[in-house]
């Protein structure tokens, strides 16, 4: 039997949020922990039961879900927070990236998109809406275009970190790079960790937006 992966799910809308609870039922290592009507009840039952992931709307009432992943990631830094939304505007995406949200995906998706976010996000990785990573996609050339810094010296990375790091930019998931440099898988996520915490980042899409700006890994 699969490990049982814990969620807490937000959203203020009540045939949404039975929907996924539908959903999630197909999903047999899901154990659903919470579910909540608003930012502010969904706060309050991570921090009194830290889930595994959180699975939020973006519009909800007395705290929306980037203050809500905000806030939650301050105090449990443990907890993989994947968007939810109808929300698809530039600033926003990259607003909740910025707050720490590790996957991104608009309400369109389907049960499996949103079953296999959870199983990534548990593990540390990703899943983004083909849509969103486009954007995503257009911020870095963006970048690569326009700016022209260079504070690679800011951020000291061991060679195995930035071997690790180029991949990630890559997009590369962390068992594709366990499996390209011949280590486990669980190494792997260590060194990932370790590289948020040197780039001072929340996130892998954040950590290789800002190693492409600091120029820490190789245009492609």
């Amino acid at each position: 039997m699969s490990q049982q992966i814990r969620v807490v799910v937000a959203d203020d809308e009540s045939s949404y949020r039975k929907a996924l609870e539908k959903t999630l039922t197909l999903m047999a290592e899901c154990d659903l922990i919470a579910v909540c009507k608003d930012g502010q009840e969904a706060l309050d039952a991570c921090l009194s039961d830290p889930p595994d992931v959180l699975l939020t709307d973006i519009n909800m009432p007395r705290l929306s879900g980037i203050e809500l992943t905000r806030k939650l990631l301050k105090q449990e830094k443990g907890v993989a927070v994947v968007i939810l939304t109808v929300k698809e505007d530039d600033d926003t995406v990259y607003e909740a990236f910025r707050a720490g949200a590790l996957g991104y995906l608009l309400k369109t998706s389907t049960p499996q998109d949103v079953i296999e976010a959870i199983r990534l996000a548990e593990k540390g990785e990703a899943k983004i809406t083909p849509r969103i990573a486009t954007k995503v996609l257009e911020d870095f050339r963006r970048v690569r275009e326009e700016e022209e810094i260079d504070d690679s010296e800011m951020y000291v990375l061991s060679d195995r970190e930035q071997e690790i790091l180029d991949l990630v930019a890559q997009g590369l998931r962390n068992k594709e790079i366990a499996s390209k440099l011949s280590i486990a898988e669980k190494t792997v996520k260590n060194h990932v960790s370790n590289i948020l915490k040197a780039l001072q980042v929340n996130s892998r899409t954040e950590a290789a937006m800002k190693a492409v700006r600091a120029k820490l890994v190789e245009k492609s």
